[in-house]
């Protein structure tokens, strides 16, 4: 029973994960052929991942099954890899060899550096946290 219950609480973070993602590409639909949507999930996905796993599941002492959701559900049908590599394709299918290279610098190097500064920025929230905690005590 635990498993069909983690099972659905991913489902479920899938399925708003899935459905943002559907959302913010309709918003970032451009005629130039880039593929901005692509790019802002995966960006703020490896932005926001480090947090909710280093800060909030610390702070707020989230369960296991609220993080799967969180994270596997929610981030994983948010971000998307497989529509990362079509792009990539698309843009190298047409030649457009200055927009695949910018396409790839940014995810790859983006995501990097969104990944680093939501670590930092979890790290620093926490360290406040505790020192605003300990000064209260």
């Amino acid at each position: 029973m635990k498993k069909f219950y983690t099972f659905l609480i991913i489902f479920i973070g899938a399925s708003i994960g899935g459905s943002l993602r559907y959302l913010i590409g309709l918003m970032f639909t451009v005629s130039s052929g880039f593929p901005w949507g692509t790019l802002f999930v995966n960006l703020t996905g490896a932005f926001v991942l480090p947090l909710l796993i280093h800060y909030l599941h610390d702070k707020f002492h989230l369960q296991v099954d609220t993080v799967l959701s969180l994270t596997t559900g929610l981030l994983g049908a948010y971000t998307t890899f497989s529509t990362f590599t079509a792009d990539t394709y698309k843009l190298f299918q047409t030649s457009n060899y200055m927009m695949l290279s910018g396409y790839l610098i940014a995810t790859l190097l983006g995501g990097f550096l969104c990944a680093i500064f939501g670590n930092y920025l979890a790290a620093n929230l926490a360290t406040k946290e505790y020192l605003r905690e300990k000064k209260e005590s």
